[in-house]
């Protein structure tokens, strides 16, 4: 019996050899139809226009540093005074206006960036306690005075 007769169920295929990168390939795309290369060259343009506003290193860990105070200052552990420099005029009324219980330690583990303006950042993050994380976002807008905090909120957080 022949391994290869339709009665088994098995057919051969067709020798296939792919195109090299970067060329255009033989086969007949249909009119409207997106082929692979379109995709994929359209999939590259995106990631370079998303990438051209990532922040570079030492501008990712300013951020991570006032995130982090912004946190200790959410737990009570740090006077909201410490961060005027960073806070718009109404987040700091607000953040002044709590009042400072010195509650758990939070850990801020991760941050990601968004850049949807040329003159603001939105960050997302976590921030941990012993067995629980807490999702937290934050608005940084550039102005007259540099940049300054926004919006401020810890998700999920317990009163």
């Amino acid at each position: 019996m022949n391994a290869f007769t339709s009665a088994s169920g098995l057919l051969p295929l067709n020798p296939y050899e792919p195109t090299g990168f970067g060329e255009r390939s033989q086969g007949e795309v249909a009119e409207g139809q997106l082929s692979l290369d379109d995709l994929l060259a359209e999939l590259h343009a995106h990631n370079a226009a998303r990438h051209e506003y990532t922040l570079s290193a030492p501008g990712r860990r300013m951020l991570h540093r006032v995130l982090t105070a912004l946190v200790e200052v959410q737990a009570g552990r740090r006077p909201a005074s410490q961060l005027d420099g960073w806070l718009s005029p109404m987040l700091q009324r607000r953040l002044r206006a709590r009042p400072r219980t010195v509650s758990t330690r939070y850990v801020l583990r991760n941050i990601h960036v968004c850049r949807p303006a040329e003159d603001a950042l939105e960050v997302c993050g976590t921030a941990h306690l012993t067995d629980r994380a807490y999702a937290l976002v934050a608005r940084f807008e550039h102005g007259e005075t540099g940049w300054r905090c926004t919006l401020f909120t810890v998700l999920g957080r317990r009163p």
